[in-house]
């Protein structure tokens, strides 16, 4: 391999979004957190042994209104199924599993039930009866299942995603798709910056809805931060640290 393949080859390396590929470096732990305002925010942490597969888990909420909690608990394992190093560029396919458990708190509000009709004898009928709300809770086993496709030159990156989690008590899967766009060629050691337009599809039981971002993103070796707001006027925020 000549030395502008190995330069090539550690250049997209060290771009990598880190969300996006739950693999990072051989050998290491990558913890990352994703928020986004009013739907969702999720805790990952992962081991590495090799390149093409890491374990783990995670802690992911689900936004549904004041008295509803939707969360899951979950064990995963990762895989890099095909990546293709290409001339100035990189190419990966990722598809992961994993199972946990599955927690939803709703509140019951309230409900006044009417009393018995009069009869002969009670020309008034019955009094109404009320019964108090109540939290309910309810837990079941969680399976989750998804996939990343991503491409990625120094100036140009796009992925598609999806992430779905399915159990009794509740279901929920959110797909994805990033265009990013880096305003300046970067070096290995030097600091990566990207604008990030992101489209994200919440379906389930938890939280519907579609949402459209504009994030700033930064990047440098093990560290990756990206922020930005969607266009409701909510917080959308990723970190990422390797170690």
């Amino acid at each position: 391999m000549g030395g502008r393949s190995i330069f090539v080859l550690l250049v997209a390396a060290a771009v990598t979004p880190a969300w996006a590929r739950p693999i990072v470096y051989p050998h290491s732990v990558t913890v990352m957190a994703d928020y986004s305002e009013g739907a969702m925010q999720e805790f990952q942490a992962f081991y590495a042994p090799t390149y093409f597969w890491s374990y783990g888990a995670g802690h992911l909420e689900l936004g549904h209104g004041e008295g509803h909690r939707h969360e899951v608990t979950y064990a995963r394992v990762n895989f890099l199924a095909k990546r293709w190093n290409l001339d100035g560029a990189q190419a990966n396919v990722f598809a992961w599993g994993g199972v946990g458990t599955a927690h939803v708190s709703q509140w019951v509000p309230s409900v006044t039930l009417p009393g018995p009709p009069p009869s002969e004898h009670d020309h008034g009928g019955g009094v109404p009866t009320t019964v108090p709300g109540y939290q309910r809770n309810l837990s079941d086993t969680d399976w989750n299942a998804g996939g990343q496709i991503d491409f990625e030159t120094r100036r140009i990156y796009a992925s598609v995603k999806t992430d779905a989690h399915r159990s009794s008590v509740m279901e929920h899967r959110v797909d994805t798709v990033q265009l990013g766009i880096a305003p300046y060629e970067h070096d290995v050691d030097g600091l990566a910056t990207w604008l990030v337009v992101a489209g994200t599809h919440h379906s389930g039981d938890a939280h519907e809805g579609t949402e459209w971002a504009l994030m700033l993103r930064f990047f440098k070796k093990r560290v990756w931060l990206e922020a930005g707001a969607t266009t409701d006027g909510g917080l959308r925020a990723h970190a990422m640290f390797s170690l």
